[in-house]
């Protein structure tokens, strides 16, 4: 069963430039968590991305980095990446995603889970 979950925001108060929204989408079905950043940009704006992800377990720590570039949409919008996470009952993780424009950072959030 898929169960949606309203996870923390952490940070809410976290920088983002005007004319810039970053979101982080996420749901858990099963063992697995799935995260989707979107950003609210721009149109036609060519935006880099860095997304860390710090998981603390049973097994230990670990963390995970992904980069990449993506063009925002003539509707503002543009999703950056599709994280699958596997999860058990004892995961913590802090996703820390950053949206740069040239080297500024626009817009940056983190998402913990669980809450």
């Amino acid at each position: 069963m898929k169960a949606l979950l309203s996870l923390l925001l952490a940070g809410a108060a976290m920088a983002s430039e005007p004319g810039y929204v970053l979101r982080i989408d996420s749901s858990v079905e099963g063992r697995q968590l799935s995260v989707v950043p979107r950003i609210a940009a721009p149109a036609g704006a060519r935006l880099r991305y860095e997304i860390v992800s710090s998981k603390q377990g049973s097994a230990g720590k670990s963390n995970t980095s992904q980069s990449g570039s993506v063009s925002v949409g003539a509707d503002g919008s543009a999703t950056l990446a599709t994280l699958k996470l596997g999860i058990n009952s004892q995961d913590k993780y802090v996703i820390t995603v950053k949206v740069f424009d040239g080297a500024k950072v626009v817009a940056e959030e983190v998402l913990q889970y669980p809450q």
